[in-house]
């Protein structure tokens, strides 16, 4: 039972362990793009990953750096245990202690320690510094792996080595290298593993190069082409090690056949049931008799509980008691030996104290008399312990002998008591024999001494156990003989004929024909007899042969694991230095080719025409790859998850072409890194109305331009200035991408949203917008019952209401926004603003951030309100919020019927989909929400109208771009309509182009709240960019999060 609850304890590990590998490896070939429904089997996401082209890059760079990084970790690490195994153990513990520190330090330390390190050092963040940083960390997994076998090697070895010799470069290659390779073989896997799967290092340190972890990190979405990597990664690891095993496997039988052989013990088993059969078989020719079943099943059963009770005799582990009894009587032996050991001790201590004492007293000189002195009173002190250990033995003995004395007087008593009883009962009589004969024993053993009789009891017992084990097991295999030769019986060849001649002879004076019969059955009974005596014979013949056959084996292998050298006919058939060499040469053919192969790829990769900095998930991959085949370039495409991690990575990389934020837009322009759009190469869009007359283009008429920017994205953008100089703006130095709004949405499944919604108006009429903050009106508004937000009365105060109300509230955790707000709802704008010339009742920007402060800290301060990332699109989807604040493009995307979770996994149905009973494209059409921007008055500006933030994405040209021509090649690629679809598709953002507007809200239709959503509002601004105020501002936000219970 403890072996099966220790199996099933396993098993469980192996489940958690395994299952969700298995379960990758299932959904890899899901043929639709969600990854938590499997919707059909297919293996085009296998086709997918192998052409993603940015995908494969980042699997090469893994591979090349993970390659790199553990062949010098290893050489360093091997040379740092040589060097570690030669000097005194205490140093060789404090350098290993110093080496471990990259084990034991957080890796994100470790990572900008090295990030640090690398910019001082004025170093290009790229390969070298991915496999240097790498290098760090793998050394000490070598030096952990390898130093316990190095300091473990034997030093006779070494000693003969030089002996016979030997260099130490020589021993080392020839001795030590050789004895080392299978823990330099795991450390090698476990560096390569470490490397191939690290992420932190390799995002501070990697630049340009980006491996797989980082690829995957930040994509913005779970793809499932990623399952069918992982799927890909998990057959070649098993195919590695069935390979592995099947070549160790291999080694390892002929290895027991070469020692079998030795032994002459080879198929000795085999040998063994063939002379069996060849016995029986003869046995069967002398006697003509077989062993023949019996038909009796009693009989059969009686076999099989007798069979079974022999194996479960075998099974039991009886040497376990006689294990506890050995190991008992070794014990009592020890103690035994300990107490004649101290007397031999302290016998010796004082002989040879008389003999320095003899030596102090003839002895003059003082010095040797101090040396001398000095050892008498090191012996006076142990003599003393071993004296005081004799005494307490002495005593011990002299009490037992006391107590011993006791015991008999105690004993003559007992049985004078009981001779004097008068008639006494048989029960009396027994106590007096059991209590006479306890006090015997406790007397025997106080006489014999303790550990003696302990001792002499205990081989009785050991001796007891072994002789009725023995007897038991006899016994049932005598019973078990028995039970088989009443199951198998003895039968002659022809023992129906037999029997019936028996029979004719008990009848043959009723018989006339009984001759003839007799005859006919003697005739019979020859034929038979011979028929099986030929099978037989055919049958020894049949095993001898194969006795013959394992023979001639056996030669064969003997004389080729063993041969006779000094025969004169003795030829070497094989090539002893291939013989000896042939495994590190295969491997190392592997190892040149893996590495030539993975290097040649590597560098094929890193020959590149144009670098692209963007965000993860933001581009339809096939794009890349139609621009790549259509103008026979490569793209390096590298994936970055936040501004500011784009922002730092210019300082260690070069890109040509980037998609940052507005805001960011703005800071690298003024800091000189981006150089300015010549919107005269971009032909496929008209020159932005700004910058209409700045520029004469000479090669490009705007009124042969197919696509636009949209004029409300125009008119926000121009609000982000560059510099001092209010007239340029980021159109001059970029390209909007994708653009959106923040708003408000609110899920009307639950009545309670609605209710809240309609106390908030005060006009009569429920269709009528009049002082209203919700209407009905289904005319105009067929979707969500007709319901239709009045955004001139919506507040941002609303969401201060409703987590008073206890309503689910669900916001974006950007801290720009959350403060976007408090500064709305107070002062009517997105962020902290500097008085006018003209108007000095706003406090400072630093003042409106604390009181700002104060009314976030009110927001959040209910546990009904939660701030979440990507998981906000995951809340909306299921339906698990009553009111939400996210961008417009996450909206439809997250209540689209193909939305998949960021984090790859779905919880639950939404409700949406729950109340359409799974029919999505109906729940596409027709979804129980509402969304709007607020546009009330503010609270403490009643001049100001409340808005929200509206955001872009804006693609811009690197200062020290490399291939300005292909860049805009590029670019005009990019901005075409079906490009941008393409775009649209993938991300779900709106595009800045008015046609592809046009077009997604057509398929929509163009009164249906998909489209309103689409579009992004009119009434925005963006966010600036103040560094001090921003800082200011996420420490606030940081501490206020800090402190959310």
């Amino acid at each position: 039972m403890k072996k099966f609850i220790k199996s099933s304890y396993f098993a469980i590990i192996l489940l958690f362990i395994y299952v969700p590998i298995a379960v990758m490896m299932f959904f890899s070939f899901n043929s639709g793009k969600t990854l938590s429904s499997f919707e059909g089997y297919s293996t085009e996401w296998y086709s997918y990953f192998l052409s993603y082209s940015p995908f494969v890059k980042s699997i090469i760079v893994s591979l090349f750096v993970a390659m790199v990084s553990t062949i010098i970790s290893v050489v360093i690490g091997v040379m740092a245990c040589v060097g570690l195994a030669r000097i005194k153990r205490r140093q060789s513990n404090n350098w290993v202690r110093v080496a471990n520190i990259p084990l034991v330090n957080a890796d994100v330390i470790t990572a900008v320690g090295l990030m640090l390190l690398f910019v001082i050092a004025g170093l290009k963040f790229g390969a070298f510094t991915l496999i240097a940083a790498h290098v760090s960390f793998n050394v000490p997994y070598v030096i952990i792996t390898v130093l316990p076998f190095m300091l473990r090697l034997d030093k006779n070895i070494l000693e003969a080595s030089k002996d016979l010799g030997g260099t130490p470069t020589k021993t080392f290659f020839k001795v030590v290298l050789p004895i080392l390779t299978p823990c330099i073989i795991t450390a090698s896997a476990i560096c390569f593993a470490m490397s191939f799967d690290d992420f932190i290092i390799s995002y501070f340190t990697g630049g340009g190069q980006t491996n797989v972890s980082t690829f995957i990190y930040t994509a913005k979405k779970m793809q499932p082409y990623i399952n069918a990597f992982g799927t890909v990664l998990v057959a070649v690891i098993l195919f590695v090690i069935i390979i592995w095993n099947a070549v160790h496997l291999s080694f390892q039988k002929a290895n027991e056949t070469k020692n079998q052989i030795k032994k002459g013990e080879y198929k000795i088993k085999k040998i063994s049931q063939l002379k069996k059969k060849i016995a029986y078989y003869n046995k069967c020719v002398e006697t003509n008799t077989v062993l023949r079943r019996s038909m009796n099943i009693f009989k059969w059963i009686n076999y099989g509980i007798i069979s079974l009770e022999v194996k479960r005799l075998n099974a039991i582990n009886h040497n376990a008691k006689i294990s506890k009894l050995e190991w008992k009587l070794d014990r009592i032996s020890n103690e035994i030996k300990e107490e004649s050991r101290l007397q031999t001790i302290h016998a010796k201590l004082t002989l040879k104290k008389s003999q320095l004492s003899s030596k102090l007293a003839l002895s003059k000189n003082e010095k040797r008399n101090k040396k001398l002195s000095s050892l008498l009173s090191k012996l006076d002190k142990k003599i003393s312990y071993y004296e005081k250990e004799l005494d307490w033995i002495k005593e011990r003995d002299s009490y037992d002998k006391e107590l011993a004395n006791d015991l008999i007087k105690q004993i003559n008593n007992l049985k004078e008591e009981k001779n004097g009883l008068q008639n006494p009962s048989q029960s009396l009589i027994t106590w007096y024999d059991k209590k006479i004969a306890k006090l015997t024993i406790k007397k025997d053993q106080l006489i014999e001494g303790r550990n003696n009789f302990k001792l002499r009891s205990t081989i009785e017992k050991i001796q007891a156990v072994k002789l009725k084990t023995d007897e038991k097991i006899a016994k049932k295999y005598q019973m078990l003989e028995e039970a088989k030769w009443k199951v198998f019986k003895k039968v002659s060849f022809s023992n129906a004929l037999d029997k019936a001649i028996i029979k004719l002879e008990a009848s043959k004076n009723k018989l006339s024909n009984y001759q003839e019969k007799l005859a006919s059955y003697e005739e019979r009974k020859s034929k038979v007899v011979d028929s099986k005596l030929a099978k037989i014979l055919s049958n020894i013949k049949k095993n001898n042969e194969k006795l013959e056959n394992i023979k001639i084996d056996t030669e064969k292998k003997k004389a080729k694991y063993f041969p006779d050298v000094l025969s004169a006919d003795y030829v070497s058939t094989r090539n002893r230095w291939f013989k000896r060499n042939w495994k590190q040469l295969s491997m190392g053919t592997i190892l040149l080719g893996s590495f030539s192969l993975v290097t040649t790829a590597y560098i094929m990769n890193n020959i590149y025409d144009l670098v692209i900095g963007n965000w993860g998930s933001y581009i339809d991959p096939k794009l890349l790859a139609q621009f790549e085949s259509e103008n026979n370039v490569k793209i390096n495409y590298q994936q970055y998850d936040s501004n500011e991690s784009l922002y730092n990575k210019n300082y260690t990389f070069n890109y040509d072409i980037m998609v940052p934020s507005d805001y960011m837009v703005k800071k690298m322009a003024e800091e000189n890194m981006l150089q300015e759009i010549d919107w005269c190469k971009i032909e496929n869009i008209k020159t932005p109305n700004e910058l209409l007359n700045k520029k004469e283009c000479s090669d490009k008429k705007d009124e042969n331009a197919t696509e636009a920017i949209n004029d409300a994205l125009q008119e926000t953008m121009k609000l982000t200035t560059v510099g001092k100089n209010e007239d340029l703006n980021i159109l001059s130095y970029s390209v909007p991408y994708v653009w959106g709004d923040v708003r408000i949405v609110f899920n009307l499944e639950n009545e309670n949203v609605l209710e809240f919604l309609k106390s908030h108006n005060e006009g009569e009429d429920i269709s009528s917008p009049e002082n209203n903050l919700i209407y009905q009106n289904t005319d105009t508004q067929p979707e969500a019952d007709g319901w239709i937000l009045n955004e001139k009365n919506l507040s941002w105060n609303i969401l201060w209401e409703a987590a008073q109300e206890n309503l689910n509230v669900a916001l974006n955790e950007d801290p720009k926004n959350v403060f976007m707000y408090a500064f709305e709802k107070l002062y009517g704008n997105v962020e902290s603003v500097p008085n006018k010339d003209d108007n000095k009742t706003l406090p400072s920007r630093m003042e409106q951030i604390d009181k700002a402060a104060e009314a976030v800290i009110e927001l959040l301060k209910p546990r009904n309100v939660g701030v979440y990332g990507d998981q906000l699109m995951d809340k909306v989807h299921d339906g698990d919020y009553d009111i939400a604040v996210m961008y417009n493009g996450d909206v439809l995307w997250s209540l689209s019927p193909d939305y998949e979770s960021e984090g790859g996994e779905e919880d639950s149905l939404s409700k949406q989909e729950a109340s359409a009973e799974g029919d999505e494209e109906e729940n596409a059409e027709t979804p129980k929400v509402i969304t709007g921007v607020p546009g009330a008055k503010s609270e403490l500006n009643k001049d100001k109208k409340q808005k929200t933030n509206i955001f872009s994405d804006d693609l811009v040209i690197s200062k020290s771009n490399r291939n300005i021509d292909l860049t805009y090649k590029f670019i005009n690629f990019i901005y075409s309509h079906e490009s941008q679809m393409a775009i649209v598709e993938e991300t779900s953002q709106t595009s800045p182009l008015q046609s592809v507007i046009d077009k997604i809200q057509e398929g929509y239709g163009k009164d249906s709240l998909y489209a309103k959503w689409f579009l992004p509002s009119k009434e925005g601004e963006p966010f600036g960019f103040n560094e001090e105020l921003d800082n200011y501002l996420v420490d606030r936000y940081n501490n206020i999060i800090a402190t959310k219970i």
